[in-house]
């Protein structure tokens, strides 16, 4: 399955074709937002750190949004883009998934510019995409069967999240399901993202009390051992009567002699 298919450029190059044209009158900051209501313009990750300082984990590894305006001469408004990480995200090139994961904000960026571009000059730019914009929803139709063809089977996200029981177990679902974009931009993909937030959650919680109860609980102290036994004196039998004929001729001299 090629993607050949579609005309490629880099982001350099659409901003050649914008700027010779005269008609470009700028390009404002590229902003990001992982909430959609409070943007940056420098974007970092969130990490979960241990209560000793050294990170967990972390918690946000990429931008949610990102928005930007570009300004065409003669036209009074601005065109004003604002795009998302899951709508965005070349999922079916394994080679670019791996770039936008290492690089979210560059490649976040260069895809919402490059999205304005299209938008404000469309005349000049047409259907024209750069390499980040390219996955099998650009395909022709007469490619999709095959693609469906080559699709893995479905996987049942909120069966796997709910049955998670270890933080290793939740985290690879999470990823599995950022590469198969199933947290969609819609109630159904929110609702299961934050099911798999609260998931994680209660893992963490109860592996937490776990600890602290193994910690608070004293081992039970080890019975004594037991005394050994006195060995026993056997009783006088002195009071017992001569068993035989020669014992008492004994017993009588005895008492002669007294």
């Amino acid at each position: 399955m090629s993607t050949e298919l579609i005309e490629k450029k880099t982001i350099g190059e659409v901003e050649h074709i914008v700027h010779a044209s005269g008609e470009w009158d700028g390009t404002g900051p590229v902003e990001f937002s992982d909430d959609g209501v409070t943007w940056v313009q420098a974007w970092a990750p969130t990490i979960e750190f241990a209560a000793d300082g050294s990170p967990i984990r972390v918690e946000i590894a990429h931008p949610e949004f990102a928005r930007v305006e570009v300004h065409r001469k003669g036209v009074r408004i601005p065109t004003t883009v604002t795009i998302r990480w899951s709508e965005q995200y070349p999922a079916a090139s394994e080679e670019w998934s791996a770039k936008w994961d290492r690089s979210p904000m560059r490649h976040l960026g260069r895809t919402v510019r490059m999205v304005a571009f299209r938008q404000t000059f469309r005349d000049l730019l047409g259907d024209l995409r750069i390499e980040e914009e390219i996955d099998e929803r650009d395909l022709p139709a007469d490619v999709a069967p095959q693609a469906a063809a080559d699709a893995p089977a479905a996987r049942d996200w909120d069966a796997e999240i709910a049955a998670a029981e270890t933080i290793e177990q939740i985290d690879q679902v999470e990823t599995d399901a950022r590469a198969a974009r199933a947290f969609t931009p819609n109630a159904a993909g929110t609702a299961r993202h934050r099911a798999l937030r609260a998931r994680r959650k209660a893992i963490v919680e109860s592996a937490w009390a776990l600890d602290h109860t193994s910690a608070s609980t004293p081992e039970p102290e080890a019975a004594p051992a037991p005394a050994p036994a006195a060995a026993e004196r056997p009783a006088p039998r002195d009071y017992l009567p001569p068993q035989n004929r020669a014992d008492r001729r004994a017993a009588r001299r005895k008492k002669g002699r007294r």
